[in-house]
């Protein structure tokens, strides 16, 4: 990975409103389920900010296909592995609570990594994913981050469901930016950023106005689930007999 981009991305990861705002949303929903002392895998872990969120959850290990980020991660204190999501090095039943963050996109199938993801946490344990949503939004931000789909209505629940998940929560995140969103993603193509992510779009004082926007979402979040949005979380459970 080239030095400039791996720094970019480690940076953003830290302090982009996205990153920041989809941990916050994490959080609240998984405060029903989670108490404290759990083993915790990151899934796709990038550079780490997620791991670090949720250290105060209980003991995090994250896996990334980026010798890079892995490395990252080892530097700031974290324990990390270089390794895809379809081949996990755990054993059965190692984890309380597994996190899959804007992963199964980037897989051409996306069986072989549920299938591990569900071995490796516990009978009772608990599964998050979040994946972009509808394919009426697919834009260059897609392309440049070599997404193979986005995720219709009920297309991931229904990979859960045939994975014997069950599906404890589910709602869309970034409702409020929707709008904003389909149409910089129909414009792109002619404007000057056809060949940047929507993430380099939201920059210094547009970042805080964008965390700031999320905040707000995060708060009805408590209380209700969005019927549309950018993207889709999902939270599931294994269930107390198991079926690896």
């Amino acid at each position: 990975m080239d030095k400039i981009i791996y720094l970019k991305m480690t940076e953003m990861e830290r302090n982009h409103w996205w990153y920041k705002g989809r941990r916050e949303i994490i959080g609240t929903l998984l405060s029903p389920f989670l108490k404290c002392g759990n083993k915790i895998l990151d899934a796709g872990c990038g550079a780490g900010g997620t791991m670090e969120y949720m250290l105060k959850y209980g003991c995090v290990v994250g896996v990334d296909i980026s010798p890079e980020m892995v490395e990252h991660c080892r530097n700031i204190g974290l324990s990390a592995y270089c390794e895809g999501v379809e081949r996990l090095p755990f054993e059965n039943h190692s984890f309380d609570l597994v996190l899959c963050l804007d992963v199964l996109e980037h897989l051409p199938d996306e069986r072989p990594a549920l299938h591990e993801l569900k071995r490796v946490v516990r009978p009772g344990g608990m599964l998050v994913f979040t994946v972009p949503a509808f394919r009426w939004l697919w834009g260059r931000h897609d392309e440049l981050n070599n997404h193979y789909r986005r995720y219709n209505f009920g297309e991931l629940i229904n990979l859960l469901k045939k994975s014997n998940l069950r599906v404890e929560r589910t709602t869309y995140f970034n409702f409020f930016l929707l709008p904003s969103v389909w149409l910089v993603r129909r414009l792109g193509r002619v404007l000057n950023f056809t060949n940047k992510t929507d993430l380099e779009l939201g920059t210094g004082i547009m970042n805080q106005l964008l965390l700031f926007i999320l905040k707000i979402e995060l708060g009805f979040l408590k209380i209700i689930n969005f019927p549309v949005g950018v993207s889709q979380i999902v939270v599931a459970k294994k269930e107390e007999i198991d079926e690896i």
